[in-house]
């Protein structure tokens, strides 16, 4: 094989690194987006819930609000409790702030390869640098292995979810795009 069509070969094999680090690096970058909005909802029912516990012990120390020995003086705080109780255990058994985590850190790598596969030809701009060109798409092949193994893994349920996210949104194509860090 002649190093031109040996060039050749490699220069497909970037392009295919290339599409599939970018397609994985923005599904990763949708799922964040998506865990990370979830958290915050749950978050919000948190302070939504406590408030209305807070709102409820302040109101029953005005007389005349409910008569005297009400059975709702009683029902009342304890249902609230009861709903507080289950909105702070949504975070910890759901996990969506750790799963948010785990996928932009994932779209992050992806996204350094992704810019390693784009930028290939200014390091080997000619099929003379043929034999580097080749050690270094195998490398980038062991990363993408690497980085395809020790990601969250994209199931059917969560392709659903970034289909969903693209479908509402005018899906942003914007491939440096970066999630707002979590508070961690």
């Amino acid at each position: 094989m002649g190093d031109c069509e040996q060039f050749q070969n490699i220069r497909e094999e970037f392009d295919r690194h290339l599409i599939d680090s970018e397609q994985s690096k923005k599904a990763h970058f949708d799922l964040c987006d998506h865990y990370v909005n979830r958290s915050r909802f749950v978050e919000k029912l948190q302070y939504f819930g406590t408030a209305c516990i807070i709102a409820w012990l302040l109101s029953t120390q005005f007389k005349g609000l409910l008569p005297d020995g009400s059975y709702l003086v009683v029902i009342i705080p304890i249902i609230l409790s009861l709903v507080v109780a289950v909105l702070s255990i949504l975070e910890p058994v759901l996990k969506y702030k750790e799963s948010a985590h785990l996928h932009e850190k994932a779209a992050k790598r992806y996204h350094t390869l992704w810019r390693s596969c784009k930028n290939w030809e200014t390091d080997f701009p000619s099929s003379g640098d043929a034999k580097e060109a080749k050690v270094a798409v195998q490398q980038y092949r062991e990363q993408l292995n690497d980085l395809n193994r020790e990601s969250p893994h994209l199931s059917a349920v969560s392709w659903n979810i970034i289909n969903k996210i693209r479908a509402k949104s005018a899906y942003n194509n914007d491939v440096s795009k970066y999630p707002s860090e979590l508070n961690k």
